[in-house]
């Protein structure tokens, strides 16, 4: 007779089970106040759970989210990484479940799930055929709710955080510097720890915090359910309803004042240890899209468009003069997190070619700063990176997971999905003019961290190859480049865990810096 494992029988038994159960019709009511724009309805059930569906039938898949307000700037000293940790144990299991039962009973289902934590959020998603959304929904409100967190899972995976903070961080020379770079960029701000936590963090964590985390966080009223595909919006806000509208809201969710006091002068770090290449963090902290005077003056959008100018696609300013031809530069970019809650970094990052110091690559970049400085850029200019911004967005929505990813980023961080919906409006009213401005007011020398890679001799044992020691660089919201220093990634993707991370990697590039389709943004 041939035997079954036994998670997959359990996984067989659940899916055995709740097929029955469905077979009673889901209730008809749902909310009476839907929000419907085109193919998006948009309610909140009266445990305070935000519900966003769109409809979109071009292919029988769904993308279901959950979005969890919550990420490393929400923690205080002393539990940083909590949020990254708790992500893990997510995974195993409820009271209902045994560890990594959710993912098996949707791979058995014909899709696949992950989830990712940020400085800003942590998500769980679930892609999957679209009559098997029920079978996803009803899972994330299990453990939304009965999650159980043991101590034989706890101090294990605890070692498991640990060890992947050593080998992607402290073993790596790249991501130290840039770790040490965003320390000394943020003064007060929450936004200087590691989304994974400092080690003596980790080390510390205890099993009551992880609970305390839980049951402060992970509730209704502090999340959104995002569903994008070939469904019917009000029968799935129906489904929502009969699943999540049972579970109690959060009576304890409290957040950390996070503020960030102006800089008096230019900051630098010079890191000096065995490396196999120099490399060049500068970074100013500049405001977001979710900053009131950001918004009402249009200091973030002139932002994005003056980050797109530098570093939007393979032609723009940085990539087409400093790599390719005047060659001073193997890598060149930048990157500016519009969509951060707090005051965030625009960040540049270089690595010199063969025979070009630190020094001069540092002057070649400022004085593109001053470029935009003191000359205005081209109506054309500005109407091309537009352009390919523009086809940028349309590209994404090919996928439901991109349009999801957008919807849900945009709902937890406070931009909102109708207002990035309508971000390339408002990006045409931006004039050259008031890029200038914003690089005048925030891009300049008395406001710049600096940090720079000195590298050391090391042994051919414990240095890496230059493309592994390029690639494998964590940003501050830790996550991995696709290509070698791909600035465009830092501050705007995250820890995954404990699947395949590919997946969440690609559909948050597909929606933070949209580009020419030579790209997957």
């Amino acid at each position: 007779m041939q035997k079954v494992h036994p998670l997959k029988k359990a996984a067989t038994l659940f899916i055995a089970a709740f097929s029955l159960s469905s077979i009673i019709a889901v209730a008809e009511t749902v909310p009476e106040k839907i929000t419907i724009i085109d193919n998006t309805y948009e309610t909140e059930l009266d445990n305070g759970l935000k519900v966003i569906v769109r409809a979109d039938h071009r292919a029988p898949v769904v993308t279901s989210m959950v979005w969890y307000k919550v990420g490393s700037v929400d923690e205080p000293r002393g539990l940083g990484g909590i949020s990254h940790m708790l992500e893990h144990m997510m995974f195993k299991g409820t009271d209902t479940l045994g560890p990594n039962e959710h993912s098996m009973i949707i791979a058995n289902l014909g899709g696949r799930d992950n989830a990712f934590t940020s400085t800003d959020y942590t998500a769980y998603f679930e892609n999957l055929p679209a009559w098997e959304l029920e079978t996803a929904l009803k899972l994330e409100a299990d453990r939304m709710q009965n999650l159980e967190l043991r101590a034989e899972d706890f101090a294990p995976e605890r070692l498991v955080v640990a060890e992947e903070r050593r080998q992607r961080t402290d073993s790596n020379p790249q991501a130290q510097l840039y770790e040490a770079f965003n320390a000394n960029l943020f003064t007060t701000s929450a936004y200087r720890n590691p989304v994974i936590g400092w080690m003596p963090e980790i080390e510390g964590w205890t099993l009551e915090d992880l609970a305390n985390w839980y049951q402060q966080f992970y509730a209704p009223n502090n999340a959104t359910v995002v569903i994008v595909g070939d469904v019917d919006p009000e029968k799935t806000i129906a489904l929502v309803e009969q699943y999540f509208g049972e579970i109690p809201p959060s009576e304890n969710i409290t957040r950390p004042y996070n503020f960030e006091v102006a800089q008096q002068g230019e900051k630098r770090i010079d890191l000096a240890i065995p490396a196999n290449m120099p490399l060049l963090f500068m970074g100013y902290k500049v405001p977001s899209i979710n900053e009131v005077d950001a918004t009402e003056n249009q200091e973030a959008d002139a932002l994005l468009l003056a980050s797109l100018i530098l570093d939007g696609t393979s032609s723009s300013r940085l990539p087409k003069r400093l790599v390719r031809d005047e060659q001073i530069a193997l890598e060149a970019g930048s990157y500016y997190n519009y969509g951060a809650r707090y005051t965030t970094p625009f960040t540049f990052v270089a690595v010199p070619a063969e025979g070009i110091s630190l020094a001069q690559i540092e002057q070649a970049l400022k004085e593109e700063i001053a470029l935009l400085q003191n000359e205005l850029a081209s109506e054309e200019e500005i109407e091309r990176i537009i352009g390919l911004y523009e086809a940028g967005n349309i590209y994404s929505k090919d996928s439901v997971a991109s349009q999801a990813m957008l919807i849900g980023q945009a709902e937890t961080t406070g931009e909102g999905w109708q207002n990035a919906e309508n971000r390339i409006e408002r990006l045409k009213k931006v004039t050259p003019e008031m890029i200038r401005q914003v690089a005048q007011k925030y891009l300049n020398d008395e406001q710049a961290t600096i940090a720079t890679l000195h590298p050391q001799q090391a042994s051919i044992e414990s240095s890496p190859t230059k493309r592994d020691e390029i690639s494998d660089v964590e940003t501050s919201d830790g996550a991995t480049p696709d290509r070698e220093i791909d600035i465009k990634t830092v501050g705007s993707t995250e820890e995954n865990s404990p699947s395949e991370k590919s997946e969440a990697q690609e559909t948050q590039k597909a929606l933070e810096t949209p580009e020419t389709p030579e790209t997957t943004i």
